[in-house]
């Protein structure tokens, strides 16, 4: 059985967002808490269904307080803490908000990843502080997303390289017609292209940290590739890991069915691969005209 990561967004979210865009105050309160497992922080970014982005945002802040509604919220359920977009004076921006506050309503909602939870978030009024500089959170956003796409490409690598273990057990253990099944070539090309596009989603994974550590130039092109690296490798190795078990992947005996949940959902965490393809293809733009 896979474990509920709960502070997943917490990392490669929230704590890249308050090292990129806090001020010194804001670090020292929420860096040590966040280390501690006191703070677990989220993005509330979308607002329901829809590409989103600034001219979609209802929410409001003013004057130090916040009033909208965000839906859905991966993690919204367990959240401490949330970094909501919301228009100040008619600009967007983001801001810091402690989802504690009696102003923060809840309401869980169900996701295809069960060990992952999402709510409804209705602020009415509650304490917020901006975080970044004011009217430009989408430049703030752009450089969140392609942090956490980063790291969640990691994570995504990993469950890949979880179903080709698997999968591979299983032929070797599982018998037909007096052969181990993964002596028939068709099984051994799926567990050959899985193995491909797991080696590509880690090059471009490593790729992205390289980026991430040493060149803010080259981070907008190196994120987008490793998470589109990244969402492919992994929904391909789950279907696949799916497809070796036969009949009994498709029962709750096994956990096929827990990385395929899991490979969709995080496939949409950060915005689906239509939304980062267009990404990579305007980072691409961007640099052959430099």
């Amino acid at each position: 059985m896979i474990a509920p990561i709960p502070f997943a967004s917490t990392v490669y979210i929230f704590a890249e967002a308050v090292l990129a865009l806090g001020s010194e105050a804001q670090q020292d309160a929420l860096l040590p808490a966040i280390a501690s497992g006191k703070v677990i922080g989220c993005l509330a970014d979308s607002e329901g269904p829809g590409a989103g982005g600034a001219a979609q945002v209802q929410t409001r802040a003013a004057q130090g307080r916040l009033s909208g509604v965000k839906i859905p919220v991966i993690y919204g359920d367990v959240a401490t803490h949330a970094i909501v977009t919301a228009l100040e004076d008619g600009k967007p921006g983001l801001f810091l908000v402690d989802l504690c506050a009696t102003a923060t309503a809840r309401k869980l909602l169900p996701t295809l990843d069960p060990t992952r939870g999402a709510a409804r978030l209705e602020f009415s009024g509650a304490p917020c502080e901006r975080l970044g500089p004011a009217g430009d959170s989408e430049a703030s956003l752009d450089k969140i997303l392609d942090r956490a796409a980063v790291l969640m490409s990691f994570e995504q690598v990993g469950g890949a390289d979880r179903c080709l273990e698997v999968a591979k057990i299983y032929a070797l253990e599982r018998h037909a017609f007096g052969r181990a099944i993964g002596s028939y070539q068709a099984i051994k090309h799926k567990l050959a292209d899985m193995f491909v596009k797991n080696e590509l989603a880690r090059s471009s994974a490593y790729y992205g940290a390289w980026a991430l550590n040493d060149s803010d130039e080259d981070l907008a092109v190196a994120a987008a590739a490793a998470r589109i690296a990244g969402t492919s490798a992994y929904d391909f190795a789950a279907k696949e890991n799916l497809h070796v078990h036969g009949g009994i992947g498709f029962t709750w005996e096994m956990d096929c069915h827990l990385h395929l949940r899991r490979a969709r959902q995080l496939a949409l965490a950060l915005g689906g691969p239509p939304f980062w393809r267009e990404r990579l293809v305007r980072a691409l733009e961007r640099r052959s005209m430099n």
